[in-house]
């Protein structure tokens, strides 16, 4: 009895993990910027003199390609002050001769949750960085990529395997020099038709609790980056034209007077704003209303090392 009831576990289990092990295997070999982060950082081992963090906004606007020091950019989509704090304390000593880092304040970023200790990204901060970003012991599961967002990852299989539509192609750097799809290319960066969304993707609804949390993280960030001697970039990327009519004023101006406080606190900090430069950077930078393009990225990246060449 015991050895059938043994065999019809196996038999009931046995698809199912073959069916998820391929899963997994089509998951890791798509192309992703951890993969290539983790390529580069092998490549360079402990050179690197500039870390960039942050969301996809500074993932797609900062190109190292274009930077005369060793930079590795390490920003990701939806990736927040915490996480950039605990990326930043878990990658300290594997990169030694950072002397630059380089994080964005967006127009809302003190007024957005953090991400916390059940990010889903927690699985790939630790599969490829060896970070453990959990606040707990880890298990065999927390290193899958497939459950760490099921969902996402089954859109993505789709796109890339039986679609074929927007590759990810990386260089030797680690940027994405193919991420040109999006809205703005769906609409032929025609400026009528951008104009004419009738929405996007912006923080309208202030949270003045949420505020207080995350300013009181960030400026524990900050003294952190001073006690080690870092230079700090604190950068406000360019968004397009049409994003500035629609924010709301007080979640600026509160954002705005915590920038005022920490310029005049802390001396090791420089603002890099070209956050409402729409004389340089055009319809055609953009993927949309606030992520530049590769185009753009290129850009940005250059303005920023002009500005790394000038600290350094």
């Amino acid at each position: 009895m015991q050895r059938k009831f043994v065999t019809y576990c196996l038999l009931f289990f046995l698809p199912v993990i073959i069916g998820y092990g391929v899963v997994e295997y089509f998951t890791v070999s798509m192309p992703n910027s951890f993969q290539a982060n983790k390529d580069y950082m092998e490549g360079k081992g402990d050179a690197f003199e500039n870390l960039v963090l942050g969301s996809s906004q500074m993932r797609g606007a900062v190109n190292p390609e274009w930077i005369q020091q060793p930079t590795l950019n390490l920003a990701s989509g939806d990736q927040h002050h915490d996480t950039d704090f605990k990326l930043l304390r878990g990658i300290k000593e594997k990169l030694p001769n950072v002397k630059t880092v380089i994080f964005e304040v967006s127009y809302s970023h003190f007024e957005i949750p953090h991400n916390g200790k059940d990010f889903w990204k927690n699985n790939f901060y630790l599969k490829y960085y060896g970070i453990n970003h959990f606040e707990r012991s880890v298990y065999f599961k927390d290193q899958l990529s497939y459950l760490a967002h099921p969902s996402f990852f089954s859109e993505k299989i789709q796109d890339y395997y039986i679609d074929g539509n927007r590759k990810e192609v990386y260089n030797a750097y680690g940027f994405n020099t193919n991420a040109f799809h999006g809205q703005f290319q769906d609409l032929g960066h025609d400026e009528v038709k951008i104009a004419a969304m009738p929405r996007f993707k912006i923080n309208t609804d202030p949270d003045l609790i949420t505020f207080k949390r995350n300013t009181t993280l960030y400026f524990e960030l900050l003294d952190f980056l001073k006690a080690n001697d870092y230079n700090v970039v604190i950068s406000l990327v360019p968004m397009y034209k049409t994003y500035h009519g629609k924010k709301h004023p007080d979640i600026l101006r509160r954002r705005d007077s915590i920038l005022s406080v920490t310029l005049k606190n802390y001396d090791n900090v420089t603002l890099f704003d070209l956050e409402r430069d729409t004389l340089n950077f055009e319809v055609n930078d953009f993927w949309n209303q606030s992520h530049l393009n590769p185009v753009g990225a290129k850009k940005y990246t250059q303005r920023l090392d002009s500005l790394l060449q000038a600290i350094k």
